[in-house]
């Protein structure tokens, strides 16, 4: 009969068992507790700016893994003119309702923003019944509570109206706004044309702006004129150019947020007030987030009747906005994307220039074209402009300017911009060329387009397609479609494949056309994980919670850490009593 091997060989094998498994128990807890640092963090950092403190009852309660609706407020708070105090004060009121949905359960990501013109009946806290405009809301509230009785009355007019239930509130005003934006570090974007207002004396009060048109480096002054500007254009119009900006915002810092969070921590604690300041509330939204990396933005849109101060809504109408935000997202249709830019054979003919009367093309004018030669001389590399364009008899002349775009370190990149007017209120497209071939707007395509010896990068916006760019000799060039994307995909390729070199010798050489049937379009790529960085930027500046997505992934398992903690010490206490009972040698 063999011999028993000794008992102490397996005390040592149960010893380092025990201890392996506790080394990892002590990994994780550790990972949970950096985790709980990063969120008490960020809950000391909200603490900078006074919480929203609202009645239980007017937010919608949340579990983990359940879907969750955010409002994010921006207050129009202003003091009266120095140069025309007669006008008075400015009294507060939302320039801004943009609602986001984050369901796990659906493909997609919500936001619609709430036109502000529409015009609904406001229950007011004295108990008057008021018809006016939905940002009155705010203004009445707030002239009776503060910033919580403006959201209170905002919620419950929201509520009357759409019957949606929000869960967290994020609210913002202009100057908060303004200083965000410079301690960001400014945001690159396009301005897609000419912006300018002064106000004058005993004439209707809007908010200032001087703006040109390419794309710029916007700081704090001159990102708040662009997104608070809200007059010649339509409502529409006015918040495609808030939720722009706000994309623009993630596209550019959504890689870094993580490795700058102490900053973007700061940022956002001094930018917002929210209802949201228990690590509790704040790690149920982070694993909500976590559900839904990856998936794309879709805005919905919110059908009005367009009146000359204010909007109108039927209740069908309402009920088609909200059910498309609530419960009508669909995956996006990357195969109705490909069909659409593949039929851009109908834009052209084979070596022609020619439009195509069926997508809406009409020739450039000769004045355009003849202007755009003219830049040539004032520019280090070929200007190109298209053969084709869309527009109408009604629409503004085309303008063209040439200047320069101030990229990192202070260095300066020659450029152009020719902004096209569509042919409706507020909607202009633009065709730029620069020499910085690397800015954050020429990133990562969504795909690549090969039509004859010109390879495009395509850009897609949720459904989209946002920009078509493609390069030549030392410069970039690129079509970027209007605020709402009115242009469709055949129409956007067909105008970047008939953008020719003007007064160049490029320009007398034959171009390489393809013929349609040799357009074999690959669907977009699947949106990656840094698509989640969208729903940072929806929220504006509170798009730093996402930054603590991969420590969530530990976090939110704290009963599992300290319940198998529990075991090992007791597995422990028990090796240890069995190893004092073994008899001795």
């Amino acid at each position: 009969m063999p011999a028993e091997p000794p008992r102490h060989g397996r005390r040592v094998a149960v010893r380092f068992l025990l201890g392996a498994l506790g080394l990892l128990v002590v990994s994780g807890v550790a990972s949970a507790a950096l985790a709980l640092n990063e969120v008490g963090k960020l809950v000391d950092a909200l603490g900078q700016s006074r919480a929203v403190k609202l009645a239980p009852t007017m937010l919608a309660p949340s579990a983990r893994g359940t879907p969750e609706t955010l409002l994010l407020v921006g207050n129009d708070e202003r003091p009266a003119p120095k140069e025309n105090p007669g006008a008075g004060p400015v009294l507060p009121h939302s320039n801004e309702m943009l609602l986001v949905r984050i369901d796990p359960s659906k493909p997609t990501i919500s936001m619609l923003s709430i036109p502000r013109e529409l015009w609904v009946p406001i229950h007011k806290p004295d108990g008057e019944v008021e018809s006016n405009r939905i940002n009155s809301a705010y203004t009445f509230g707030y002239l009776a509570g503060g910033t919580a009785g403006g959201v209170k009355l905002m919620l419950q007019t929201i509520k009357q109206v759409m019957g949606v239930t929000v869960n967290h509130v994020f609210v913002t005003n202009f100057k908060k706004f303004k200083h965000a934006v410079n301690e960001m570090g400014c945001v690159y974007m396009t301005v897609d044309k000419r912006y300018h207002h002064v106000n004058e004396p005993g004439g209707e009060q809007y908010f200032e702006i001087n703006l040109q048109p390419g794309y710029q480096r916007l700081c704090g002054l001159q990102a708040l004129e662009f997104v608070a500007n809200r007059h010649e254009s339509t409502s529409l119009i006015r918040d495609s150019r808030d939720q722009r900006f706000l994309l623009e915002v993630k596209a550019q810092y959504g890689a870094s947020l993580f490795a700058n969070r102490e900053k973007f921590e700061h940022i956002v604690g001094r930018a917002v007030e929210t209802d949201l300041h228990s690590e509790e509330q704040i790690l149920a939204l982070l694993e909500l987030l976590v559900e839904s990396a990856g998936k794309p933005v879709r805005q919905v849109r919110f059908p009005v009747t367009l009146h000359s101060v204010y909007d109108t809504a039927t209740p069908q109408q309402i009920e088609e906005a909200v059910h498309s935000f609530m419960s009508g997202t669909a995956a996006i249709n990357r195969r109705r994307l490909s069909r659409a830019v593949h039929s851009v054979h109908t834009a052209t003919h084979h070596h022609a220039a020619a439009p195509a009367p069926a997508l809406g093309l009409s020739p450039t004018p000769a004045s355009t074209l003849e202007e755009a030669r003219v830049l040539t001389a004032y520019l280090p590399f070929a200007v190109e402009a298209p053969r084709v364009q869309v527009t109408s008899a009604e629409a503004e002349p085309d303008t063209l300017r040439w200047y320069d775009i101030r990229g990192p370190n202070r260095v300066l990149y020659p450029a152009y911009v020719m902004v096209v007017d569509q042919g409706e209120l507020g909607q202009f497209y633009d065709i730029q060329g620069s020499t910085w071939t690397s800015s954050p707007l020429l990133g990562t395509a969504s795909q690549q387009l090969q039509l004859g010896a010109r390879s495009y990068s395509l850009y897609y916006d949720g459904e989209h397609l946002k920009t078509v760019a493609w390069r030549e000799g030392n410069a970039a060039y690129w079509i970027e479609n209007t605020l709402t994307n009115a242009l469709s995909p055949q129409q956007m390729v067909a105008i970047a494949q008939q953008t020719t070199p003007l007064g160049t010798s490029a320009a007398r050489r034959a171009r390489t056309q393809v013929a349609p049937r040799q357009l074999n379009l690959p669907p977009p790529a699947a949106p990656t994980a840094a698509t989640a960085w969208k729903v940072g930027a929806l929220l504006g500046f509170a798009s730093l919670l996402v930054v603590l997505a991969l420590a969530v992934l530990v976090a939110v398992r704290q009963r599992e850490l300290r319940a198998l903690r529990t075991q090992v010490a007791n597995a422990m206490a028990l090796e240890a009593r069995s190893g004092n009972q073994l008899p001795r040698r």
